[in-house]
């Protein structure tokens, strides 16, 4: 008696409708929750056809199904069948049923349990709905790298309807990178899941249905459900906006190069004009005029410099600074631009010195190695009053050419070299003191150092002065 008691109890405390039926169909037990699921107590189910809890546009097929069943009788888990179930008031509701053969003193049953998933389903349409309402078309992705939704998006941007992609791996899309690359990610992904923002693969490249490829930004979201996590795909056609880049790149350059050529025409004519005043003998032009060119020429190189330091930013800004690189020899490099400097520092009543070593080529581009060594002596130069010193110098460090560019200026504080190579940053001492510049000097000498693969390093103290150190790899042996 205690054993049917707690059997009982036990029966009647599953959380799902659970009822047993005989070989001839009829319920012969029902749970308490019955009540719940059917709208029926469990005692006015015994006896009963089971046809009674199957809506009535299925009943007549009922009967096959169940000595299908039986001729069969596999246990089949929660999940594996969704069907149509009936309510006590007629109303039907979707479910999920499990199958279960049981033997009893030579008798066969069948248990059945029902589990009412109407909220879920709502759940899931819900779910649809939105998925449809996304701008971008996406997919849902489960841990095995399986799609198992797709939204409408998917067909109208790359070509394929659900039936092409729901049950099939995400390596299907993969173009760039390749599928084994693309399920690694996801693999790693689903390892630490977290919001990625649209935009995480930039240079992604998925396959159309129509075997080409198409640019897509991608955004990725974890979805935490009861059978694990799944991963939202958002996929961008990123088409249309590279077309509209390359038409706004193909435009910038026109009118980089217009505005270099009316810009750099007039400066390199006054400067050359300036030139050729400069050499007219003493009766030809006054001292006092011959000051005023000077300072014509130099304002015209100060702006003209100004020209090529913009046109430089313009090209790191969309990282298309091109670096040719050959075998270059450094000495040649600071020969050129201490000599075009030596009489700046004349002027200015600093002596310039150029300290040679044997140092093998570097791998680099002549003219733009030429261009950071030209900002740095001409930071020196400004920084280093009457009376003072500014030593380049060439040598070597292993794998590495070296430039140095030592001053004996008024150098920077600990806080200002934090921000040397900031662009547009000019240290509280230039300004107080009105040293010209635009503060981009060495923000370009070190993105050409980087592209160089190179390194470039400032040690200063303040009243003593200032080293800039740029070291640059060798040639690369010649394979042989």
């Amino acid at each position: 008696m205690e054993e049917a008691a707690l059997f009982r109890g036990v029966f009647d405390a599953v959380p799902d409708a659970v009822v047993v039926v005989d070989g001839a169909g009829s319920i012969v037990l029902a749970n308490a929750q019955c009540r719940d699921v059917f709208g029926r107590e469990a005692a006015t189910l015994v006896g009963q056809s089971i046809e009674v809890l199957v809506p009535e546009r299925f009943r007549l097929g009922h009967p096959r199904r169940r000595d299908g069943y039986r001729a069969e009788p596999n246990p089949r888990p929660m999940g594996l069948l969704r069907l149509a179930a009936r309510r006590a008031d007629g109303s039907e509701f979707p479910a999920e049923i499990s199958l279960a053969p049981i033997a009893v003193d030579g008798a066969s049953y069948v248990s059945a349990t029902v589990r009412d998933i109407t909220a879920r389903i709502r759940e899931e349409e819900r779910f649809r709905n939105l998925l449809e309402a996304a701008p971008d078309p996406t997919i849902i992705v489960d841990d095995t790298a399986t799609i198992v939704l797709a939204n409408d998006q998917m067909e109208n941007v790359f070509g394929y309807d659900r039936a092409d992609l729901v049950g099939r791996s995400v390596a299907v899309l993969a173009s760039t990178p390749g599928p084994d690359e693309v399920l690694e990610r996801v693999r790693r992904y689903l390892l630490d899941p977290d919001l990625v923002p649209m935009g995480y693969t930039g240079e992604f490249r998925i396959r159309h249905r129509h075997e080409y490829e198409v640019p897509v930004e991608i955004g990725l979201s974890p979805l935490h459900t009861d059978e694990g996590v799944l991963v939202s795909v958002a996929i961008r056609d990123m088409t249309e906006h590279r077309r509209l880049e390359a038409e706004s790149q193909r435009q910038r350059d026109e009118l980089i190069a217009t505005v270099s050529h009316e810009l750099r025409t007039p400066l390199t004519s006054i400067i050359g004009y300036a030139e050729l005043m400069a050499d007219l003998d003493e009766g030809d032009l006054s001292r006092r005029a011959r000051r005023l060119l000077g300072v014509i020429e130099r304002n015209a190189a100060r702006e003209l410099q100004l020209v090529d330091d913009l046109l430089t930013m313009a090209y790191l800004d969309d990282n298309r600074l091109r670096i040719e690189r050959r075998p270059i020899l450094l000495i040649d490099v600071a020969r050129q631009v201490v000599d075009d400097a030596a009489l700046r520092a004349r002027q200015r009543g600093i002596e310039l010195a150029l300290v040679e070593a044997e140092v093998p080529p570097v791998h680099g581009d002549a003219y733009r190695l030429a261009q950071v060594l030209e900002n740095l002596l001409t930071n020196a130069l400004k920084f280093t009053g009457p009376g003072g010193r500014v030593d380049v110098v060439v040598r070597d460090d292993g794998p590495r050419g070296v430039l140095e560019v030592r001053d004996t200026g008024i150098g920077v504080s600990p806080e200002e070299k934090e921000h040397v190579f900031d662009r547009l940053y000019r240290t509280p001492s230039a300004v107080r003191s009105q040293v010209q510049g635009a503060g981009l000097g060495l923000s370009i000498v070190r993105a050409i150092v980087d592209a160089h693969g190179g390194l470039v390093e400032v040690d200063s103290e303040v009243g003593v002065g200032t080293t800039v150190r740029v070291s640059i790899p060798h040639q690369p042996p010649t394979a042989g």
